[in-house]
């Protein structure tokens, strides 16, 4: 039997490959990783204060909210091989140059002796690194989803993921975090996401290799 003729016959019947909805597990990463950021930053406030506060301002939130949309189009498109991503990339450098404009505008705005406040608040020693904490399982969550698509940068790829993961973390952060100036967010929040996203360029190369 040729070799031709033996694949037809091996795919006779077989009928279209079952289409797999990349979607679904894109929404139940997220969904699981906001669940266990969120659920982490409750708790963290009911033990230090039992009621939600009330200073959460929104431009913690949108600073959040506009990076997580980022890496959400960022992990989407590395999920897939030879995707361009220059445009989401540059579009995340924006959000956080935005951010940081922000910043220095209050620093500018403000007198001598309430620089300290802005920049460093009461939780800057804590912030970063409980953003990464709160981005663990969103991130883990992420690469378990990368695994089962073909990315093929694996470094950018889990870059990507720990982004995504730490925009969640720092969505966590707000329920707990006190301090919501624009040079403090634009500081600290800012490095407790870069360091979800070193952590995952990383771990990249190690869990997603084919």
């Amino acid at each position: 039997m040729k070799t031709e003729d033996f694949i037809d016959f091996l795919a006779t019947g077989a009928g279209p490959a079952p289409a797999f909805n990349m979607s679904l597990k894109f929404r139940a990463a997220l969904l699981a990783g906001l669940a266990a950021s969120l659920g982490m930053g409750l708790v963290a406030n009911g033990m230090a204060s039992g009621s939600l506060p009330s200073f959460v301002r929104w431009s913690k939130l949108v600073y959040a909210m506009s990076v997580l949309t980022f890496g959400w189009v960022l992990l989407k498109q590395l999920a897939r091989p030879l995707s361009d991503v220059r445009a989401s990339l540059w579009g995340l450098l924006l959000v956080v140059l935005v951010m940081a404009g922000f910043g220095v505008s209050d620093l500018t705005a403000a007198s001598s002796d309430q620089y300290d406040d802005l920049l460093r608040g009461h939780t800057w020693l804590m912030c970063s690194l409980s953003i990464l904490l709160f981005s663990l399982p969103a991130l883990a969550a992420a690469l378990w989803m990368l695994r089962s698509m073909a990315p093929t940068r694996l470094r950018l790829a889990g870059f990507a993921a720990g982004i995504f993961a730490g925009a969640q973390g720092a969505l966590g952060y707000c329920i707990v975090g006190p301090d919501d100036s624009p040079l403090f967010v634009a500081i600290w929040y800012t490095l407790g996401i870069a360091l979800s996203g070193l952590l995952g360029m990383l771990l990249g190369p190690r869990i997603l290799r084919w």
